[in-house]
């Protein structure tokens, strides 16, 4: 089986990384996007196994254990996200290319199991307070400040990984940051 590429796209929470994800499978029909896995709660509108496959710890824990990830993290205190390799494996096999949204250190782990065929972007937004302002709109009803905090914290610890990527998009205007997304990840499929 001749192996896809992999488009790695990553960066903190609010940083607009689902955002840039669903415009470049709009723009690309042969991306088909990896449904990582999680121990959180479904949230409003989301499916799954379109979102996500919801697990409960104890079975995320046994696919740990029974070594079926190809990546998997503790991303916030008992919040674990992973991705399993039949995801890569299914999506490689129906010959189109992965696109994932995933937490930093998970990128990472993947863009060392797979150098060759793996493109990374790291999406970043240009201050602490622009990150707050999106985590407060976007979690308002369902997490408190503590929460909120967790996540600024945790976004200043993945800004330093940045460097490791292949890119780094400063997201400040969204439609710009969306233009040279396509323009990168179309050099890496076409191999301009």
């Amino acid at each position: 089986m001749k192996k896809g590429k992999m488009i790695i796209l990553s960066g903190p929470s609010g940083s607009g990384k689902t955002t840039i994800s669903h415009c470049l499978l709009s723009k690309f029909p042969e991306l088909k996007f990896s449904v990582s896995c999680t121990t959180r709660s479904i949230r409003n509108n989301e499916i799954h196994g379109k979102d996500y496959y919801f697990l409960s710890t104890s079975s995320f824990i046994s696919k740990i254990k029974k070594y079926q990830f190809a990546e998997w993290e503790e991303v916030y205190p008992k919040l674990f996200y992973g991705t399993l390799k039949n995801e890569i494996f299914k999506i490689w096999k129906s010959n189109q290319h992965i696109l994932f949204d995933i937490d930093v250190k998970g990128g990472l782990n993947l863009k060392r199991q797979y150098p060759n065929n793996s493109l990374s972007i790291f999406i970043m937004v240009d201050s602490v307070n622009i990150l707050k302002k999106r985590l407060i709109a976007r979690y308002y009803k369902n997490e408190n400040n503590n929460d909120i905090n967790i996540r600024l914290n945790r976004a200043k610890e993945e800004n330093n990984y940045a460097k490791l990527f292949d890119f780094v998009l400063l997201n400040i205007d969204l439609y710009q940051t969306k233009k040279k997304a396509i323009k990168i990840v179309s050099n890496f499929i076409y191999d301009k």
